[in-house]
Formats: C-alpha cells, structure tokens, sequence
C-alpha cells in the first residue's frame, strides 16, 4: 500500500472512530484458530458486524505489500493457506455499503498475523518448580543459541492465547536470553507458556515455539489427606500404593514427589463412605522422597488445591517404610541431624572395614613369603642331598672302576654285587699290595670291603 492511501485509510479511520455512528458500527476483524499461525500452516480472517448488509474489503497495512490481498471483497471469512514470510503483517477489514461498494462505512482494529517457525526454537525453563502457591512468583527463562534481538512469552489458556510479553534478548555464552518473571500470581496466571525469537528488522516472524511449560497455581481449595495402602513396612518387589482423600467432590487427584516436574494425575472416585479418593499404584521399584497430592476440578484445571502433608518414602536394599508428618522447621532440624549421623557412622564403617581389609592382606602377604621362604630351603636342601648323593656315586664309581682295571674277572662279580644293594653304599679297601691280590676272588667281604650305612 502507498504511503498516500495509508495515510489517507488512517485519517478516515479516526474519523469513522470519532464519531457515534462509526464507533458503533466498527466490524470486528479476528485470526482463527490463532494469529500465530506455523509456517505452511492455514489461518483465516473473520470480519464480523450486526448490521448484515455490510460487504468487506481487506486490506495489509504493515509488512510485505500482496496485491492479491488489497482491496478484494469477501464476505465474512477470508482464508490464507499455506501462509508464507509475506503473509506476514498487519490487516484491517473495511465495511461498504452493498449497494455503494465505493463507500466506506467503518473500518476494523488492526491484527497482527505472526508467521513461527522461520527460526529455530528456542529453551523455556522454569527456575522454580511449576507448582506456584497462590501469591508467590515464578521466574521462566527463554534461551537460545541464537543472538535474537526479542523474546516473546505467550500464555495460553483452552487453546488459545490469552496473553503475550516482550522482552529484550540480553547476549550471554554465545547466545541470547531473557527473563521473564511472573506474579505474585493469581487465577489468572495459570496455564501453558511458550516461547520465541525474533529480530527487530522483521518483527512479525517468529522462532518455532519452545516446548509448552505448564504452570499450575495451588492453593485455592482444602487440602485433601495422603496415606499409603499397606503396612508400616515394605518388602522389596512388593507394590505401593497412595491413597488420596478428600470430603470434597475434587474431579481430579493429582500425586507429585519432591524434586520431580512430572505429577500422577488420577479421575476422583466417591467411596462407600461418602468421600471422594483416588488409588496412586507405583509398582514394586519406588523412588524415594517426599509425596504430596491435590486435588482439582474439571472446569479449571491448572488450579489445584492445598497440598496435602507430605508422605515420606525412604526406600533402603531391604524395606520400604513410610513415614507421614507436616514438615515443621523442627522436623527439618532433626532431619539434617539424622542424615549427619548416618553419614558419620557410615564414614567409620567405611574405614574400619578398609583396615581389616588392609591387615589381611598384610598377613597375607607375610604368610606367603614365610611360605616361598620354606620352600626355597626345602629344595636348597633337596639339592644339596642331591649332590652329596652324586659325590658318592661318582666315589664309588671311581672305586669301581680302579678295581675292575687291577682285576677285570671282579668287574661281574662287583657289578652284580652293587645292584644288589640299591640302598647301601660300599666303600672298597684296598689291605693288600697289588702284587698279593690273588688271582680268585675271595669270598670273605672282611679282606677287603667295609660297609657303611646311609
């Protein structure tokens, strides 16, 4: 659009919206589903007035001038699909008079149709955890890689969005954050939150949305009563179950443990008794902690109810025990006491059992060197019986043979003599002079033999 037929559809604006008749008979132009429309997606364009006889005409004023936009009339619902970066915008609807289509009767307000998606998203995070009691604040900050000039948080509320903030990206790490800070919170606060980015030279085209953030307000109904369904110990592999009870007729109980975001959410079932309850089943494997419940209705279910008093479930190798009381400061105290103690004499346990273990492995150690240290002089010994056995053979070997030479007829005879005693050792004698010995050998071992025993 030319900047004189801008100037010129702003000046007849005003003038419609100054006087009675123009303000009253405004059409009202709207985006459905929503003016945040993801790229390639559909949206249209609704232009709505009590007076039936107007025909509308639809013009951009800010973005990306389409000229198969300016100025065509529809009736009622105009359609743009698949939405691309120049659908991008801001729009008005004007009212003509069906039988002067050159006459203007009234013109809408503006709205801004947001194409997501041309970026990457970003990261929404919740510095506290999403359950917020009723006048406290919470903190969501959305991150991204990329050096985005703007933020934009937009709360959501059956579907559709109910509020938008914009805030200045700052520059930290390499990319780009903002902070958004919200309550004390209200009612009116509860719902999901998503994020995006943008840039200040294009402001109508968005990130793709972060993951969805729920934020839940408690503490607007009577708290409901948490108790386990089994006895006061629990054996590993067995089922646990937590009951939540309330005299309220509550739609919905909800479980959540202490330092989790996810949460259990259960339908109410009335009792023979006349209250209304809810079963929470968490299996045989349970994680230890703190466990509270709420409950909420149907209608508003991101307002929850005053949690109840937390159960504690501390889960050891061999039992489960449960453990119901209000957490009271003294409690607290007595906690961080009990968890020192444990600590301390699982401290000396530790070192104790290191110590045995050090000192077996000293005697160990000493037992089996005294061992190798025997068995070396066991075979020293062995081998030097062994050489001493050898010494004499080779002795009587010699022998032997100084024999056999003088008399070659006794080496038989000594030969057959020898094998005959494997267990004796002989040690020959020579008593006579070489020339003496007689020519026979003599049977009389006395002349020249002499035993000895081993």
């Amino acid at each position: 659009m030319s900047d004189y037929h801008e100037a010129k559809t702003l000046a007849l604006s005003a003038q419609l919206a100054g006087s009675p008749t123009g303000s009253h008979n405004k059409p009202s132009l709207s985006a459905w589903p929503s003016h945040i429309v993801p790229l390639g997606q559909r949206v249209e364009l609704q232009c709505d007035s009590h007076i039936n006889y107007y025909a509308f005409k639809l013009y951009k004023e800010h973005g990306n001038p389409i000229p198969q936009i300016q100025g065509r009339p529809f009736q009622k619902i105009f359609a743009l699909n698949p939405v691309t970066s120049a659908h991008a915008g801001t729009y008005r609807c004007h009212g003509f008079d069906s039988h002067y289509s050159f006459k203007i009767l009234a013109i809408s307000d503006p709205v801004e149709i947001i194409i997501s998606g041309i970026h990457k998203k970003p990261f929404l995070l919740a510095l506290q955890p999403p359950l917020v009691d009723l006048g406290q604040k919470v903190t969501l900050e959305c991150r991204s890689e990329i050096m985005f000039d703007t933020f934009v948080l937009t709360s959501h509320k059956n579907g559709t969005i109910k509020d938008s903030f914009k805030l200045s990206a700052e520059y930290h790490l390499g990319g780009s954050q903002a902070n958004f800070s919200i309550g004390p919170v209200t009612p009116d606060h509860a719902g999901t939150y998503k994020c995006y980015g943008s840039y200040n030279h294009s402001p109508y085209e968005w990130s793709d949305s972060s993951d969805p953030i729920d934020i839940k307000i408690t503490g607007l109904y009577k708290k409901p009563f948490l108790s386990a369904l089994m006895g006061p110990v629990v054996m590993p592999g067995e089922n646990m179950t937590l009951s939540c009870v309330s005299d309220l007729q509550f739609d919905m109980f909800h479980l959540s443990r202490e330092g989790s975001p996810k949460e259990q959410g259960l339908p109410s079932v009335k009792s023979h008794n006349g209250t209304f309850q809810a079963n929470f089943h968490l299996g045989p494997v349970v994680q230890a902690g703190y466990y509270r419940c709420y409950g909420s209705f149907r209608n508003t279910s991101y307002l929850w109810s005053t949690p109840s008093d937390p159960l504690y479930l501390p889960v050891t190798g061999k039992r489960t025990s449960y453990i119901s009381h209000t957490v009271t400061e003294a409690d607290s105290t007595t906690n961080t006491h009990r968890n020192l103690h444990m600590l301390i004499g699982l401290s000396v346990t530790m070192i104790l059992v290191f110590l045995i273990i050090l000192l077996f492995s000293f005697c160990f150690a000493k037992k089996s060197k005294s061992q190798e240290q025997a068995s070396e002089s066991h075979l020293s010994s062995v081998r030097k019986q062994e050489q001493r056995n050898r010494a004499i053979m080779n002795q009587d070997s010699d022998v032997r043979t100084i024999l056999n030479s003088q008399d070659p007829e006794r080496e038989e005879v000594q030969e057959v003599t020898y094998l005959k005693f494997d267990q004796m050792i002989f040690k020959q004698k020579l008593t006579t002079p070489n020339s003496q010995i007689p020519k026979k050998f003599s049977t009389d071992p006395s002349v020249y033999m002499e035993v000895r025993k081993c």
